[in-house]
């Protein structure tokens, strides 16, 4: 009985114990208000920003020359090897031994040499000596038509007496009509001679002299194709042949390039093709000299973009004293586009929202209010604002991005690079 009695009184005191806990009224939440979030703002700015377009490209030689055979002989001159410097236009480089054009450029000299003697003998006329001979022949031809005509005039008497017959005075005659013709054509003999040549005879003369002077040129010009002059000066750098090998029409002898005309070659995109101009500044990086900047100037914009990369090549000069070599791989950052008197903020204030838009949140009477932005130009972590922010309105650079439109911000102080950009956003409070 007395056990019994102990476990009822303790499932009394259980049933009480419970209804007491349960009849308690039940506690309510406290309500609080959201905290300001804790933002980093700075001011937009006006100021000028350079496009910077980074590209890789090679070194390259744009004046750069192999040197082809154009006659067949052995070759008799070529002492070059890679790396040899050639240090002016028109320095001998490779000769082919062809003997026969050689002696044909003799011949044809000496033809020349003899036309121009008789052109000269033309021009200077006859010797004193030779009219002088021209004009004793003249009186010896008088006295002989003189001499026939009284020859004649006398056998005429005869025949008329009966003494000779009249085939004599027929024979005089004759002889006198030819003393007669003789003297004219001496006479005109003297006249031609101290009048000199004609002018008929002085152009064949001279083209005589032409047509030799054409025949020497030929001759040489064949001979000169067995020589090989530098185009330009700069250094070999590739030699195929030795004296002694045979050279072939058509057949590669040397290569040289002029190191003056070494320039960087780069692609750029399409998307910011059109704004390059010639004249432009640049600045290279080359794997060959590691840790310097070199500056260089945009020379040659390619007048169109390449089928297959859709890219538009650049030539450009380093204008720093440096020794360039072929193929070096480079790194250029060229000028883009200026904007003169843009309106920036620093790259961190700009949020993008999972639609792709770009949103930059303006602070005002310590609220934040969201706007979408136009961005354009990027330089040194600063971005410009084509549309959407004022220069002088504050924006968020730090805890932007959970920042709602609207929400409460409270301003925290700035770290270090903030206004330029380089503070990471971070999330309110």
């Amino acid at each position: 009985m007395r056990l019994w009695k102990q476990v009822l009184a303790v499932g009394i005191l259980g049933v009480a114990a419970v209804e007491t806990v349960g009849c308690r009224p039940a506690k309510k939440p406290q309500s609080k208000g959201k905290k300001p979030v804790r933002v980093e703002v700075v001011a937009a700015e006006r100021g000028r920003l350079v496009e910077s377009l980074e590209t890789t490209g090679d070194v390259v030689a744009m004046n750069m020359v192999m040197l082809q055979a154009t006659v067949e002989g052995p070759i008799a001159f070529c002492p070059w090897r890679e790396g040899d410097r050639v240090e002016k236009a028109g320095q001998k480089l490779i000769e082919i031994n062809r003997p026969l054009y050689r002696l044909e450029v003799a011949a044809t000299e000496a033809a020349l040499a003899v036309a121009k003697a008789k052109l000269a003998d033309l021009k200077a006329g006859a010797r004193p000596e030779v009219i002088a001979q021209a004009r004793e022949t003249v009186l010896q031809l008088e006295d002989c038509t003189n001499f026939a005509k009284a020859d004649l005039g006398r056998i005429g008497a005869l025949v008329k007496s009966g003494s000779l017959s009249a085939e004599s005075v027929e024979k005089a005659r004759v002889s006198y009509v030819k003393c007669q013709t003789q003297l004219r054509s001496a006479n005109k003999q003297v006249a031609m001679l101290e009048a000199g040549p004609t002018a008929t005879e002085v152009a064949v003369q001279k083209a005589a002299v032409d047509e030799a002077v054409v025949k020497v040129a030929l001759a040489r010009a064949k001979l000169d194709e067995c020589l090989l002059k530098a185009p330009f000066a700069g250094v070999i750098t590739q030699v195929l042949v030795r004296p002694g090998d045979l050279a072939t029409p058509r057949a590669s002898l040397l290569k040289m390039m002029d190191t003056s005309s070494l320039v960087v070659r780069a692609g750029l995109p399409e998307s910011c093709a059109a704004s390059i101009r010639k004249g432009g500044e640049a600045t290279v990086h080359l794997d060959a000299y590691p840790g310097r900047t070199f500056k260089a100037r945009i020379e040659r914009v390619h007048p169109r973009l390449e089928w297959d990369s859709r890219t538009r090549f650049i030539e450009a000069r380093v204008t720093d004293p440096i020794q360039l070599i072929p193929r070096m791989f480079a790194r250029l950052s060229v000028q883009g586009r200026v904007a003169e008197d843009a309106v920036t903020v620093p790259d961190a204030a700009i949020v993008t929202t999972p639609r792709g838009q770009k949103v930059v949140f303006v602070v005002s009477e310590n609220k934040a209010s969201m706007r979408k932005v136009s961005v354009g130009l990027e330089q040194g972590g600063r971005v410009q604002i084509i549309e959407g922010v004022q220069a002088g309105e504050k924006v968020v650079v730090a805890g932007n991005l959970n920042l709602k439109d609207g929400a409460d911000i409270k301003l925290a102080p700035p770290t270090k690079g903030a206004a330029g950009g380089s503070a990471s956003g971070g999330k309110g409070e």
